[in-house]
């Protein structure tokens, strides 16, 4: 399969609270609303947050907004990030915060791989899961 891109498209509660979570709590000061539904671009996928209104308009779907992941720890998925520090991701995790979304205590875990992996999780006010991966350098590895 060869595409020009990913897209997903998501249901939330309200666009323009998702907008203001995602610029304000991560960061993502090129997020926009168009047309009533929030967008935001991240390296190979274009994320689209929209209302159930406007979600049924553009699929032909109906939908609910979100899922609750604190309800037993449950979640429809994870959307992941790779964050290029440690500090970064706890930087993220206040901000999210403060935004209205919930975060978990950073972890540190050990990755199939064989490297240790920081792990935040972040929960948007609409229940949707982030991960925010910083990959730990070993003492030996340069920059």
């Amino acid at each position: 399969m060869e595409t020009d891109g990913v897209v997903l498209s998501r249901v939330v509660a309200d666009a323009g609270r998702s907008l203001a979570f995602y610029r304000n709590g991560l960061g993502m000061e090129e997020a926009k609303l168009m047309f009533g539904i929030a967008c935001l671009e991240l390296p190979g996928l274009t994320l689209f947050l929209a209302g159930p209104d406007d979600f049924a308009r553009n699929t032909g779907l109906t939908a609910r907004a979100g899922m609750s992941a604190t309800a037993g720890g449950r979640s429809d998925g994870v959307l992941s990030c790779a964050i290029r520090s440690t500090e970064e991701v706890d930087r993220l995790l206040k901000t999210a915060q403060a935004a209205g979304g919930t975060a978990s205590e950073p972890r540190v875990v050990d990755h199939a791989s064989g490297r240790k992996q920081y792990i935040g999780t972040v929960t948007d006010p609409d229940g949707y899961v982030w991960q925010l991966v910083c990959n730990i350098k070993d003492p030996g590895e340069g920059a």
